[in-house]
């Protein structure tokens, strides 16, 4: 009796073993996406407007459905577009643009979105003296997830102009003025001489 029940479990195990391998074989690929941004400037003026060229690869051999690409627009920005996307926020540092789309297999997909930069209160830490920094980053998302699955980025060098530039031109008058005056009475010294020298 024992060894009947024995077999039992042992025939049952293994025709159970099967489905779990074949369900185990159907569990779904993973993953694998890129996401490029440029601009294709390196050192953009205030107010001017940035064309934003945003590609995203799916390197996978299954088709991601409904995507979420999101780009944040540099914390500058004033005004955004993007065809085929959603422009979110409306206040200076706030805009982010959002685009759904499916990615097909081993596919490509292009999104483009433009940004007009203003002014920057405060210049930012890891900028060079006189320029600014606007960066603006690209996410892709899968399904409902909170936790991207690619991101990219581009910043850019924006020159500055502040009254910190009028300062150093004030400040050269300053130093000329200042020469002047400090040798201005040598030279009509050194003139009088010559003159007298000239004149004896």
């Amino acid at each position: 009796m024992r060894t009947a029940v024995v077999c039992a479990l042992l025939c049952a195990a293994t025709l159970h073993a099967p489905s779990a391998a074949a369900s185990a074989a159907k569990a779904p690929p993973a993953v694998s996406v890129t996401v490029s941004v440029t601009d294709g400037a390196d050192a953009p003026e205030s107010g001017k407007r940035l064309d934003y060229r945003i590609t995203v690869h799916n390197l996978g051999a299954s088709e991601v459905h409904d995507a979420r690409i999101e780009q944040r627009m540099p914390a500058t920005t004033t005004s955004a577009t993007a065809p085929g996307g959603r422009v979110e926020g409306d206040g200076v540092g706030e805009q982010k643009v959002i685009w759904r789309s499916d990615l097909p297999a081993h596919d490509i997909r292009v999104f483009t979105a433009t940004a007009v930069l203003g002014g920057h209160a405060e210049p930012a830490a890891s900028a060079a003296p006189g320029t600014r920094r606007p960066a603006a980053t690209v996410c892709v998302y899968v399904g409902e997830s909170f936790a991207p699955t690619a991101c990219s980025g581009d910043v850019d060098d924006l020159p500055e102009s502040t009254p910190e530039s009028e300062g150093d031109s004030w400040m050269g008058w300053a130093v000329g003025a200042g020469a002047t005056a400090l040798l201005g009475p040598g030279v009509v010294r050194a003139v009088r001489r010559r003159r007298v020298a000239r004149a004896g």
